[in-house]
This record gives C-alpha cells, structure tokens and sequence, in this order.
C-alpha cells in the first residue's frame, strides 16, 4: 500500500512539473505572438477603383472582400484596402507604400515589382458591338484596330507584346460605361473584358448584357446588345505584387496561402462566383 501511494505522489510530483514547464513554454514562446499579432502594423492593399457613369467609386465587391478576409485568416495578416486610380495604385506601390491586388504580369513590371504566386487566371475576351459580328479568334485578327483597355491595365505578356506593334490600344478611365459608348460610337474597334471563371462564349456574352449593361440604369445603353468574341483572345493571371526589395515576408505569407489553397482546394472555393 505504502508504494503505492509513493508512485502516486511521485506521478503527481510529475505532472505539476509538466505543468508548470508546459505554462513556462507558453509565456515564452506563444504570448509574444500573440501581442505581435494584436500590434502588427496593417499591411496597405491597393485597390482598383471602379466607377459608375457619374465618376463616383462603387462599391466594393463583396466577393473581393470575402477573397481578402480569406487571405487575411489564412496568412495572419492585416489588410487595409485604399481604393485608387489604378495608375496612382502602382505609383504607390512601387515607392513602397504598400501591395496591390488584381495585378497583371508585363515586361516593364517584371523588373520592378515583386510577384506572388498566380491568385487566379483570366480569360481576356472581345466585346464589339454591331453588325456583322467581327470574327476576332487570334491576335493577328486585331493587326490594325484600335483596343479599348482601362487605364493602366496590362492583360499578360502575349498583350503586352502586341500593344501598339499589332493594334493601337487606347485607354480609358475606369468608368466601363464610358467605353461602351465609345465602342457604339466606333471610337474603338473592340474592347478586351477580363473574366474569371467563366469559360464559353455564351456565358461570358449572358454577362456582359443582362448584368453589366443592363444593370448599368444607363439609358444610352438600354436596349443595346454587344457581341462577345467566340474565344478568348488572350490569357492572364492575376497577383499579389510589391516592389522589388519590399514586403518580401508579406508575399511569402502569401505564396505559401495560395499553393496551400490549391492543394487542400479551400482557393477555388473562395474564387467560386468571382467575375
């Protein structure tokens, strides 16, 4: 009996020693964390605004908010989103102020920002309006016309190479009804739409008229009908991106969310529904 109780104060001895070493490793190492995590500094996320017809910033998507809630649990970082023009957007950027979204691969940018891992792809199709349909299938079918695009946008190196050497491209403000008046108007010959998961022609085409231009209350384009090219003309992904040299951990943290996401499938799920 005697040694019994023995080795039950000696495992109780034990366990309070286990204890008291296991609360000593929480102090030491997770605490710290913890106050780092409550103090971080928020990381600044540039943002491409988007306007309605009376140049006013809409609203944010609540799916691009979703998306971001989704990276900020997943990495342990704190976004603030700051809407900018999108030229102004990577200005400040580059001068390390902060990252930007929704951002396209090119020549230029590719000496000076610093990439992550590809966040989604996108489909860069051709919207035209009138009769008859033009057959744009490649990019030697566009030698010689005038490209709407928005401004400061780039829709992959392929677009990047054929700018002003294939077509002239002209860009426009961040008001997309604008520039489908100036596609009804023949200020342009076409004009290149990214869109994510979507992947016909026809539901692309469903898009654009019974959602953007419909739900646009314009009256210059009510009644209107544009035509979408019957595939993309160009492919493109779209990143999280810093200066050279700048938020290096913060696009590590990234990186590691997004192919984390694409092996356990938790990305495309987030992505589901996102135009």
């Amino acid at each position: 009996m005697a040694a019994i109780l023995g080795a039950i104060q000696i495992f109780c001895l034990f366990m309070r020693v286990f204890c008291f070493r296991l609360i000593a490793y929480l102090l030491v190492w997770l605490l710290p964390n913890l106050v780092l995590a409550a103090t971080q500094e928020p990381v600044r996320l540039f943002l491409q605004e988007s306007l309605d017809q009376q140049g006013k910033q809409l609203p944010t998507d609540p799916k691009l908010i979703e998306i971001l809630k989704y990276f900020e649990k997943q990495t342990g970082l704190k976004f603030e989103p700051v809407i900018l023009p999108w030229k102004r957007a990577q200005v400040e950027t580059l001068a390390g102020k902060g990252v930007i979204y929704g951002f396209s691969r090119s020549r230029e940018r590719i000496a000076a920002y610093h990439f992550s891992e590809p966040v989604v792809v996108e489909r860069i199709w051709g919207i035209t309006y009138g009769k008859p349909k033009p057959k744009y299938r490649t990019v030697e079918d566009l030698r010689g016309k005038v490209v709407s695009t928005g401004r400061g946008f780039s829709h992959g190196l392929e677009f990047d190479l054929a700018r002003d050497v294939i077509f002239t491209v002209q860009e426009d403000s961040a008001s997309t009804h604008a520039r489908f008046k100036k596609l009804m108007a023949k200020r342009s010959d076409v004009m290149v739409w990214p869109v994510r998961g979507m992947e016909t022609q026809k539901e692309v085409e469903k898009y654009i008229n019974r959602i953007i231009v419909q739900e646009s209350n314009d009256p210059e384009l009510a009644g209107r009908y544009f035509d979408v090219s019957d595939q993309p003309l160009f492919f493109d992904t779209m990143h999280f991106a810093s200066a050279k040299g700048r938020y290096l951990e913060v696009i590590a943290k990234i990186d590691a969310a997004i192919l984390r996401g694409k092996k356990n499938g938790s990305l495309a799920q987030v992505l589901r529904g996102y135009h």
